[in-house]
């Protein structure tokens, strides 16, 4: 292998291992563990953006998921503002899962580094990892208005009092 490639893994390999890093930090060791993490972040593609990017499109089919490492995004219907998400969040599952069209437009606000699962990534990583599930289903449930979180499915990437109403 020569320096060059040497230096590009070396590179995507610290790029995994920071990646990773960011995801203990919403979730815990007792929910996915140091493994888990490196096999979501090798699965996912790392963005990051210095403005307004759009992540996810209202009534458009769905072909993957993101999880917000920094920054946040504004969630809107229509032209309608309805929340603000912050780091840790994971965006667009409940589509992607379900197999329906995105029933928001998600868009970074500011600078955001985003990690992107396409949907077969998703599938095979939730045959992988069992308990990503349960995360996956406490996410969904807090996105559904009127929906209750199980407190039997463990820490969720971020608290629901992260999801700020506006």
């Amino acid at each position: 292998m020569n320096d060059r490639l040497k230096e590009a893994a070396a590179a995507q390999e610290a790029e995994y291992q920071e990646s990773a890093r960011r995801l203990r930090e919403f979730v815990t060791e007792a929910t996915l563990s140091d493994d888990d993490l490196q096999r979501i972040v090798r699965a996912a593609r790392r963005a990051s953006t210095s403005g307004p990017w759009p992540l996810i499109q209202e009534q458009t089919p769905s072909d993957a998921l993101y999880i917000l490492l920094s920054g946040e995004a504004g969630v809107y219907v229509g032209h309608d503002r309805v929340a603000v998400v912050g780091p840790g969040e994971v965006i667009g599952e409940s589509a992607l899962r379900h197999g329906k069209l995105r029933n928001a437009t998600v868009t970074t606000i500011g600078r955001a580094e985003v990690l992107r699962v396409a949907g077969d990534d998703l599938d095979r990583l939730l045959n992988e990892i069992p308990a990503l599930r349960g995360v996956m289903d406490a996410t969904v449930a807090r996105h559904m208005p009127g929906a209750t979180v199980d407190p039997g499915l463990t820490p969720n990437w971020v608290e629901a009092e992260d999801l700020h109403r506006r």
